[in-house]
């Protein structure tokens, strides 16, 4: 997967954690309905939960973000 297309794969995830629903997080990306962003959700959980070694080093950073709060 390319850079700018995890970038928003990351900002769906963050969006989701400081609580926004799937619909609101649709809303704020440009997306029709919330079934893309449950799918970016769903595959960053599983590289943090499954691939840790797989994580780039920004999502690292904002998962030790959120573990902290």
């Amino acid at each position: 997967m390319k850079g700018k297309n995890l970038k928003k794969y990351y900002q769906a995830w963050e969006l989701r954690k400081q609580g926004k629903k799937l619909k609101e997080i649709a809303d704020i990306m440009g997306y029709k309905s919330a079934e893309w962003p449950r799918h970016m959700i769903f595959y960053i959980d599983f590289l943090i939960k499954e691939r840790p070694w797989r994580m780039a080093k920004k999502l690292k950073i904002i998962v030790n973000k959120y573990e902290n709060i």
